[in-house]
């Protein structure tokens, strides 16, 4: 029952806090719970697909298919929450005053709550693909009854639905008149950090350069995998150690949203291919070859400790060889990546500083725990 708890809470506590802001941004608005609800539904089955379709994605493109798809329905969002953006900077000061008189708002809430529905659709599908494949783990290898896996499951949902609704209470005391500038600028940041995240997935998949690893390191203050740690990174994509390429994309996708939002009439198309001009340059970095397949065997690493050449980038070849589906994760290496039973995957690593980098598995930290020593 716990364990299905923490995994269903902290997956929808993500997506929870996202469709908080959704329904805080759209207060007022008539018929906005049936396009929040159609975006949950959405999600939930497309959450279903993805995660019968896991073994196939991960085998695609030359084994960093997870990667490619969690980028691209990434970028989705940001161009959703960037319409929504760009509608509101044209009728924010309308919808304000419609919403003071009954009624009024039916027309003007349309577009927007179109697009905030697929960035719904988008967070529920990416956090329920891992909360089904988990689950279905736990289910396979029958080490919880059915029963307390429910329990667990709904338990861990109605907390992170509790969590989800105080931050969506906080946001509508705000006076109408400043509600949109405010869910504006929150929905801003959740844009740009979508976009920090989804560099940095490219990145892990070597296919962006990383303009510098680990720019700075505020795992001391506020780790990652801390509860602060994950509401702040699925809110505006907060990194404890983020790369020059999340940083960049970060920083872009907000300037180009202020300056958009400002002056909508004046685009800016050079300074965008520019941009995106400089994110696909070509590079030929070193790669250490051999290196033996890191095995998870009976919730264990095999071998529990690989050794690589400092100062050069490589692939490490994760197996899964339990009858539950478990996650490769470091926070020393920045890297998180699902791996179902029986499935082997691709995680690209690199250029690293001398010293040692620690791994786990997500859902057995007790027992998979391993160590890269870079020399």
């Amino acid at each position: 029952m716990f364990v299905s708890l923490i995994i269903v809470f902290r997956e929808a506590m993500e997506a929870g806090l996202i469709v908080g802001i959704v329904l805080a941004a759209t207060q007022g608005v008539p018929r906005r719970g049936r396009w929040v609800a159609g975006g949950i539904a959405t999600g939930v089955a497309g959450a279903s697909l993805v995660a019968a379709f896991a073994a196939s994605l991960s085998d695609a493109f030359g084994g960093a298919g997870q990667e490619v798809f969690t980028a691209a329905i990434l970028c989705f969002a940001v161009l959703m929450l960037s319409w929504h953006i760009l509608w509101m900077s044209h009728h924010a000061r309308t919808m304000a005053a419609e919403l003071r008189q009954v009624g009024q708002a039916v027309r003007l809430g349309q577009r927007s709550l179109a697009a905030l529905a697929a960035v719904v659709a988008v967070a529920v599908m990416r956090e329920g693909a891992e909360v089904v494949l988990f689950l279905y783990g736990i289910v396979v290898a029958s080490h919880t009854g059915a029963l307390s896996l429910a329990t667990g499951g709904v338990a861990g949902l109605a907390l992170a639905g509790l969590v989800s609704w105080l931050l969506y209470r906080g946001l509508v005391i705000i006076p109408v008149h400043r509600l949109f500038s405010v869910t504006n600028w929150l929905i801003a940041l959740l844009a740009a950090g979508m976009a920090g995240q989804a560099a940095s997935v490219l990145h892990g998949a070597d296919l962006l350069p990383g303009w510098g690893e680990h720019l700075w390191d505020t795992s001391a203050l506020l780790a990652d995998d801390s509860f602060a740690g994950r509401s702040l990174h699925a809110l505006i994509g907060y990194s404890a150690r983020p790369s020059g390429i999340q940083l960049a994309a970060y920083i872009a996708t907000l300037l180009m949203l202020a300056l958009s939002a400002r002056a909508i009439s004046r685009p800016r198309p050079l300074a965008v291919a520019a941009i995106l001009a400089a994110l696909l340059l070509p590079r030929l970095p070193a790669h250490a070859e051999d290196l033996p397949t890191l095995v998870f065997h009976n919730h264990r690493f095999e071998p529990a400790r690989i050794e690589v050449p400092a100062h050069v980038k490589f692939r490490l070849q994760v197996k899964n060889t339990d009858d539950t589906a478990d996650e490769f994760e470091s926070v020393d290496l920045d890297r998180e990546k699902l791996v179902t039973p029986g499935q082997t995957t691709t995680v690209f690593l690199g250029p690293l500083e001398p010293g040692e980098y620690k791994f786990y598995g997500d859902f057995h930290k007790d027992t998979a725990q391993g160590v890269i020593v870079a020399k």
